[in-house]
């Protein structure tokens, strides 16, 4: 996804005592990545982005070495209340790291989209990958919201990557797939506001500036269009991909 990574980031610290009350597509596509990362037999685990925990629930006590970091501090803080008993720290996710083939596994869920070079991202996490070392990351992919993108006419800063997209930057990162899915699901909402607040109060923010006459019409637009006898509905794609260092 193509998106201001600076603002992203500032807003999701912002955010992160409200983050989990709203967090219902991250905690849903932490649960679904985590069962790929259960499978594994690797004795350390370097989790990046790990926000206030949701797939840091599901790697506590699984591995004998485990370190979770996030770049936000209010996140990491709340995150080590939670689990005392794992290492936490502050990591920018995005450039080189000090700690090269350490990690049999580096994690991370509902990050990667993010990033403004994932290529580069992917490469610099497989330099931190023991010999048989994996990757396993849970991203958004297109389609993702593809309902915002029609009330917008395309206008929206959101804009996704999909599956085969994902694969030609692994494999320009020097990767290889080893395992990938994706999966839609719907989710429902009382309103057009109700998503939208989700959304924001996720930590999702874009530089572009809306009027209040302009959100008032995207809400008075969305509801007319995507709502049923369930609530106003918006679609996420998820995907999970395993990979190895290319041999």
């Amino acid at each position: 996804m193509k998106i201001d990574s600076a603002t992203s980031r500032a807003s999701f610290g912002e955010k992160a005592s409200s983050y989990e009350e709203y967090a219902l597509v991250q905690s849903d596509a932490a649960a679904w990545l985590a069962e790929w990362v259960l499978q594994t037999d690797c004795p350390s685990c370097l989790e990046f982005g790990a926000g206030t925990g949701l797939l840091t629930h599901y790697l506590e006590g699984n591995f004998k070495d485990i370190e979770c970091s996030d770049i936000e501090p209010a996140m990491v803080e709340l995150c080590r209340e939670k689990f005392p008993t794992i290492v936490h720290s502050i990591r920018d996710a995005w450039p080189r790291q000090a700690d090269k083939n350490k990690w049999g596994l580096v994690t991370a869920s509902s990050l990667l989209q993010w990033a403004d070079d994932p290529e580069t991202v992917i490469r610099n996490w497989s330099e931190l990958l023991t010999e048989n070392g994996k990757i396993i990351s849970g991203l958004f992919i297109e389609p993702s919201l593809p309902e915002m993108y029609q009330v917008t006419g395309g206008k929206t800063p959101l804009i996704w990557r999909d599956i085969s997209t994902w694969k030609e930057l692994v494999k320009s990162a020097g990767m290889k797939v080893e395992r990938i899915e994706e999966k839609t699901v719907r989710y429902y909402y009382k309103s057009a506001l109700d998503l939208w607040k989700t959304i924001h109060e996720t930590g999702t923010a874009v530089s572009r500036k809306i009027s209040p006459s302009q959100m008032m019409r995207f809400f008075r637009d969305y509801e007319s269009r995507f709502q049923n006898e369930k609530g106003v509905y918006a679609t996420w794609t998820f995907c999970r991909l395993e990979l190895a260092i290319s041999k």
